[in-house]
């Protein structure tokens, strides 16, 4: 299996769960998937900040 990047694969992961909600309508899988894109957000701004104190 291929090693991905872990900042690859959370700004992936971002860019896929966006682009479900934005193909979806229900309120509620929309508001689902933006919370996890938000997540995986979250995800690649601790790796930002990690490597900065490193």
């Amino acid at each position: 299996m291929r090693k991905v990047p872990d900042r690859a694969y959370y700004e992936r992961r971002a860019r896929a769960e966006t682009r479900k909600a934005a193909l979806t309508d229900d309120a509620v899988s929309r508001r689902v998937h933006l919370v996890l894109a938000a997540n995986y957000l979250k995800m690649l701004n601790q790796l930002d900040e990690e490597a900065k104190a490193a």
